[in-house]
């Protein structure tokens, strides 16, 4: 989203300069406004570009950086534009990149459900009890109008007392939720998930650690390969930590483009066989689970440690 913040003496010049601009504006009429957030992203002179996470308010580029890699870029055509504008969306902290990351996962798998009228429906009729809408029965949101909603959220939430990182987790589920057609009530598996296996932390760690070594090895010692595995599954992990008990964020199609870096990789299997993970055929697709007996947090720790030591190998 771009913003355009006026220097303009009046609103007129304002108008006349901002009518061929196809972005928002901060209105005219907010000078003061207008003024302290100049003031607080260290906007010094005309003109002047700040790039701002908007998830946690932070400044990714600030005016003088932009200023000189703009200038820079624009010396040698729109391939370095392109390129300088993909090197800012690197320096995007790392725990919005995730949010976005779980987003993406959100919208993936509500989008793949839209789409085929799929799911497990078993498993969700055993989870939850489904009572039908008096009214009429909307179509389920695409992942445009979940993005939308989130978008819509987010804000929202901030202006309630959330932290922004908790906000759009919050945004996230509330949107997710929305997807589907029918009211969810508590059914037979209502109330809080307990565990019922335990499992030895030292055994499950050091069984994720073997086959991450093994799916190095079988694919030409590529580190990053492991890396987006790892990384992806953690991902998945902490989806369903946030709504435990929702059957939609504990079952992936395998043909999922998102899950898909997890299982295009030689040796996949068996690191989701170690990960407790369940892999059954439903009629419409191969299916992972994430069983109800599965120690999510244990998981979540085995997993960040097996990263963390592949991130810096």
């Amino acid at each position: 989203e771009i913003v355009f913040v006026s220097s303009d003496r009046s609103d007129a010049e304002f108008q006349q300069y901002y009518k061929k601009m196809p972005f928002k504006a901060m209105p005219f009429s907010q000078r003061e406004l207008a003024q302290r957030a100049k003031s607080l992203f260290g906007v010094r002179g005309i003109p002047s570009l700040v790039i701002i996470d908007s998830l946690s308010g932070r400044i990714v580029v600030s005016p003088d950086e932009s200023r000189r890699e703009v200038h820079q870029a624009c010396q040698y055509g729109e391939k370095a534009i392109e390129r300088l504008f993909h090197s800012w969306l690197d320096k995007v902290p790392e725990e919005s990149k995730s949010m976005l990351d779980i987003l993406a996962l959100s919208c993936t798998e509500a989008d793949e459900t839209a789409k085929t009228g799929g799911g497990n429906t078993k498993a969700e009729t055993y989870l939850k009890r489904t009572i039908e809408k008096e009214a009429t029965v909307s179509s389920p949101l695409s992942k445009d109008d979940i993005a939308a909603r989130v978008k819509e959220l987010f804000p929202q939430l901030v202006a309630q007392g959330l932290a922004p990182n908790e906000a759009a987790a919050e945004a996230i589920k509330q949107a997710t939720l929305q997807q589907s057609d029918s009211k969810l009530d508590s059914g037979h598996m209502g109330g809080e998930s307990k565990i019922v296996t335990h499992y030895d932390p030292a055994t499950t760690d050091t069984s994720v650690a073997t086959t991450s070594d093994n799916i190095c090895r079988m694919n030409s010692d590529d580190k990053d390969k492991v890396v987006a595995v790892l990384s992806t599954a953690q991902k998945y992990v902490a989806n369903v930590q946030k709504d435990p008990t929702n059957p939609r964020f504990r079952n992936f199609r395998l043909s999922n483009k998102v899950f898909d870096k997890i299982t295009s990789n030689a040796g996949s299997m068996e690191l989701l066989k170690s990960l407790n993970f369940s892999v059954f055929h439903s009629d419409i697709d191969f299916v992972a689970s994430i069983p109800l007996s599965v120690d999510l947090e244990l998981l979540g720790k085995v997993l960040g440690k097996v990263l963390a030591t592949y991130q810096h190998r």
